[in-house]
C-alpha cells in the first residue's frame, strides 16, 4: 500500500491518545444505568500478576473497576479502542490457557480481563463491543450466504459460534473488502463515509433504525454486524403489491420519519433515503444504509452523492444539504407507495437526473385514486422544489401525529399508537374538557367570507338556523360540499395557542370526555377535511 492508502486502512485502529490506561481522577457516576457488573480478573500492561476486581459498565460506555467498594479507575470506551478475544497462558499456572479479553487503547497500552467462566467472559465482550471495535471473527461468527450487494460492500448472514442466552440465531454482516476499497479514486471520502455510518448507528437505538451490534476490523475485511431482518426491501414489497393503501403508506411514512428524526437529532443527515434502503418484515420496519450519512452543514454543499430519482433539487443548485433534503427523498417514497409509480421515470440515467433536477411532478387525481386531500397536501409539501417552501420534519411529524384515517370498515386507525407520545400533542390532551371546548368554539367561528357577509344581512333567527345546517346536502341530509362547522388541522394548531387561555390543570387531563362524543368530532373532522384541507 502507498503511504496515502495506509492512512485509510484499516478503517478502525487503536488511536486513543493516552499515556495510561485508567483515569484515576475522581469520577462522578451520577445516575447512569449500570448495564453489566461482574467480578473479573485483570492483568495490566505493566504487571503480569492477576488481580480480581469488581468491573462495571454503564450505558454511556464508561468502564470502571472497584476494590473494597471504592472506584479505583475508569476509561471512556470509544471506536478508537480495540477488543480481542485471545487464549492467554497465565504465568506460574499449570492450568491451560484461558480465554481473555484484551482491551487496547494504543499500541503499547492495554489490559487483559477475564472470568473463570468462559460464558461470563463472552458476555462481557458483547457488552464492551457496543462501544469499541473487535478484532475477532472466527471465534465469534461464521459467514453464511450472501443476501445483498451494494456499490461498495456485500451483505452476508452470520451465525454466532457461541450463542449466549437471549442472543439471536442470525445476524447480518455488511462486509467491506480492503482490496476493493483501495481501488476507489477518492479513498479518503469513503473512509469518512464508513466512519460516519458507524458513528451514527452506534449512537442510535431506535425501533425504526437498523441496530449496529458490532464493528469487526480485520487485516483484509471490515464487517459491520447488524440485526437480521428476514423480510426484503420496501422496493420489493411495493413491487409485489403494485401500490399501497393510504393507511399503510401513512403508517410506513410515520415510522420512517420517526427514525429519521433520531438521525437529525444527532446532527447528521442520511442523504440516501430510498425504497431499497428500507427493510420491512411483517410489523418490523428499519431504515438502513448510512453510507452517505454526514454532519449537517448549513454553509455549503459538502458532496453531491445520492440516488438518481431521490435527490433533493437543491443538490443540483449546489445549495447546502440540510434536514429538508431527507424530507424530499422521504416524499419520493411516499409518492411511490400511494401511486405505485415513481415521480421521476426514465430509461436512461442522464434523463432521470434531468427529470429529478426539473422536479415537475404529476399530482393529478388519476395518479392518486382514493387518496384524501389531506394526504395530498402533505405529499405536495414534502416534494416542494425550493427547500425553504418544503415542509420540515418537525411539522411533518406534528401533522402525522394527529392523523386519523378510516379503513373501509370505518374503523379509526390512529398514528398515535405508533408515535406513542414521542411527538406532537397527545390524544389525551385532545380529550381534555377545556381543550375540546376551545377546539369546538374555534371551529364554530370557521365560516367562509361569503357566509359571514350573508349572515350580516339575515335576521338573528335565520342566522341561528343557518349556523347549524349544511350549505349543501342531499335528500338524506348527507353532507356534499361544505359546512359552517369546519373542524380542521388549522383548528388543531390553535389548540397549543389556546392552552394558556383554557387554564388546563392536571385534573382536566384526567377527566376525558365520553368516547362517543369524541367519535363524533373525529368523524366530522375526517369527513370535512377529505373535501377541503385548510
Amino acid at each position: 500500500m502507498s503511504e496515502e492508502q495506509q492512512q485509510y486502512w484499516p478503517i478502525f485502529t487503536e488511536n486513543d491518545q493516552t499515556k495510561t490506561f485508567w483515569n484515576k481522577k475522581c469520577l462522578n457516576l451520577g445516575q447512569s444505568t449500570i448495564v453489566y457488573q461482574q467480578p473479573m480478573h485483570r492483568i495490566s500492561w505493566k504487571s503480569n500478576k492477576p488481580t480480581e476486581y469488581e468491573f462495571l459498565l454503564n450505558e454511556e460506555g464508561v468502564l470502571f473497576y472497584k476494590q473494597n467498594n471504592k472506584v479505583k479507575g475508569y476509561v471512556q470506551l470509544n471506536e478508537d479502542i480495540s477488543l480481542k478475544l485471545i487464549d492467554l497462558k497465565i504465568s506460574n499456572k499449570k492450568t491451560d490457557a484461558v480465554k481473555v479479553i484484551r482491551i487496547k487503547r494504543t499500541k503499547d497500552i492495554f489490559v487483559y480481563i477475564w472470568n473463570q467462566e468462559n460464558q461470563c467472559t463472552f458476555q462481557f465482550l458483547k457488552y464492551l463491543s457496543q462501544f469499541c471495535f473487535v478484532q475477532n471473527l472466527d471465534q465469534l461468527y461464521t459467514l453464511q450466504d450472501v443476501i445483498g450487494k451494494g456499490g461498495f460492500s456485500k451483505v452476508y448472514t452470520l451465525t454466532p459460534n457461541i450463542r449466549l442466552p437471549n442472543q439471536p440465531f442470525s445476524y447480518a454482516g455488511k462486509v467491506y473488502n480492503k482490496n476493493e476499497l483501495l481501488l476507489k479514486k477518492d479513498l479518503k471520502k469513503f473512509y469518512h463515509f464508513i466512519r460516519s455510518e458507524c458513528y451514527v448507528l452506534k449512537r442510535i437505538n431506535f425501533p425504526y433504525v437498523l441496530k449496529l451490534c458490532e464493528i469487526i476490523q480485520l487485516d483484509e475485511l471490515l464487517i459491520l454486524v447488524t440485526e437480521y431482518i428476514k423480510g426484503g426491501s420496501l422496493y420489493q414489497y411495493l413491487k409485489d403489491r403494485k401500490r399501497l393503501t393510504e393507511i399503510e403508506s401513512t403508517q410506513i411514512l410515520l415510522k420512517l420519519a420517526l427514525g429519521l428524526q433520531q438521525v437529525h437529532n444527532l446532527g447528521y443527515v442520511h442523504r440516501d433515503i430510498k425504497l431499497e434502503n428500507v427493510l420491512i418484515d411483517k410489523d418490523q420496519l428499519k431504515l438502513i444504509d448510512f453510507g452517505f450519512a454526514e454532519k449537517i452543514c448549513r454553509d455549503k454543499l459538502l458532496n453531491g452523492q445520492g440516488t438518481a430519482g431521490y435527490i433533493a433539487p437543491e443538490v443540483f443548485m449546489k445549495q447546502p444539504y440540510q434536514e429538508v433534503g431527507d424530507v424530499f427523498s422521504l416524499g419520493v417514497i411516499f409518492y411511490s407507495m400511494l401511486s405505485g409509480k415513481a415521480p421521476f421515470r426514465s430509461n436512461t440515467y442522464d434523463a432521470l437526473l434531468k427529470l429529478n433536477k426539473e422536479c415537475l411532478i404529476d399530482f393529478s387525481e388519476l395518479r392518486f385514486p382514493n387518496v384524501s386531500q389531506k394526504t395530498m397536501f402533505l405529499l405536495r409539501g414534502m416534494l416542494q422544489k425550493q427547500p425553504e417552501n418544503r415542509i420540515n420534519l418537525q411539522d411533518l411529524l406534528y401533522q402525522l401525529n394527529t392523523y386519523q384515517i378510516f379503513s373501509p370498515s370505518q374503523h379509526v386507525i390512529s398514528t398515535q399508537s405508533i408515535v406513542e407520545g414521542s411527538v406532537g400533542i397527545s390524544f389525551n390532551h385532545l380529550q381534555s374538557k377545556n381543550t375540546l371546548k376551545s377546539f369546538y368554539q374555534h371551529s364554530q367561528n370557521s365560516f367562509t367570507e361569503n357566509t359571514s357577509q350573508v349572515s350580516q344581512q339575515k335576521p338573528n333567527k335565520l342566522l341561528k338556523d343557518r349556523r347549524y345546517k349544511s350549505q349543501s346536502m342531499d335528500k338524506k341530509g348527507m353532507l356534499l360540499k361544505s359546512s359552517s362547522f369546519k373542524p380542521s388541522l388549522k383548528n388543531i394548531y390553535q389548540i397549543k395557542i389556546e392552552q394558556s387561555d383554557d387554564n388546563i390543570s392536571i385534573t382536566d387531563y384526567e377527566l376525558p370526555i365520553p368516547l362517543e362524543s369524541l367519535r363524533f368530532l373525529q368523524t366530522s373532522y375526517q369527513t370535512l377535511n377529505c373535501q377541503k384541507f385548510i
